[in-house]
């Protein structure tokens, strides 16, 4: 219930920021590169975190209407944790998360960030004894994060843009992760 009126949220936060017509009339008359133009990026991205490993993702970076330097980072991550296994007992575990980050950047082609955020996390495992399944439990934790990282803007690269990323998560996910991917 939670993790569905987060996801709410951040969708008509978006859209409200997406669908202002003074932005957009803003960064049409301003003739900058395309880079600036776009209030929406989207774009998949990897992780890798010092507790769930690797996880693969989607992202979307939003222009927040009247302050250029402000942008609002959405995120979704589906983790590999490792599992483990005796011969007689096995353990598989499954963690996802939905980010929700206000970022504040600075300079203009190399953009470095920082910001707070929002993480919900959810983790389950499922327990088998001799194969045969034998329990399961599960958790979804909300926390905050705090990250920092750096885009790669510019219109030399087919408006396209590169970004790197390392946050912290207190609560919630309860981890150190850094990631990377592309935004088009």
């Amino acid at each position: 219930m939670r993790l569905g009126v987060l996801m709410m949220a951040l969708a008509l936060l978006a859209a409200e920021l997406a669908a202002d017509p003074r932005t957009a009339k803003a960064r049409g008359s301003a003739g900058g590169s395309s880079s600036v133009e776009k209030s929406v990026w989207f774009g998949p991205g990897f992780s890798y975190a010092n507790d769930a490993n690797l996880g693969l993702g989607a992202r979307a970076l939003w222009s927040v209407a009247d302050h250029s330097r402000l942008g609002l980072i959405t995120s979704f991550d589906y983790f590999f944790p490792p599992g483990s296994e005796t011969g007689v007992v096995a353990v598989s575990a499954k963690h996802w998360e939905v980010n929700g980050n206000l970022a504040y950047h600075f300079g203009r082609r190399w953009k470095p960030y920082v910001g707070p955020g929002l993480n919900v996390a959810r983790r389950s495992a499922q327990l088998s004894y001799l194969g045969q399944p034998s329990g399961s439990t599960s958790d979804t934790a909300l926390g905050l994060n705090l990250l920092g990282g750096v885009r790669r803007t510019g219109s030399s690269r087919g408006g396209r843009q590169y970004f790197a990323e390392a946050r912290y998560e207190v609560k919630g996910g309860e981890q150190f992760l850094v990631s990377a991917g592309v935004l088009f």
